[in-house]
């Protein structure tokens, strides 16, 4: 899977059902990905475009795990990050 090649074939099952806008753009060096929930319950994901193909496959991955999660809801950022970790749905 490739994000430019993104189809519902290569989505993880449960995240076939859901609507996803993939954007590759320059973030910062130390930012994989950034995402956000539209008020259409839609996902825009923005993945740094200066991460290699496999780094952005491997972000592309962790905001889905963000997403299972329902971590926008959450506050704390550093939490969101510690529970991905110690659930092994690290980047």
């Amino acid at each position: 899977m490739t994000i430019l090649n993104m189809t519902s074939e290569n989505l993880p099952t449960d995240m076939r059902m859901n609507n996803f806008c993939v954007v590759l753009t320059d973030l910062d060096n130390m930012i994989g990905e950034c995402i956000c929930h539209n008020a259409d319950d839609s996902y825009t994901i923005w993945i740094n475009s200066r991460w290699s193909s496999e780094e952005q496959r491997k972000c592309f991955s962790h905001a889905l795990d963000h997403i299972r999660h329902n971590d926008w809801e959450k506050t704390n950022a550093d939490e969101i990050e510690r529970e991905r970790h110690e659930n092994g749905d690290i980047l």
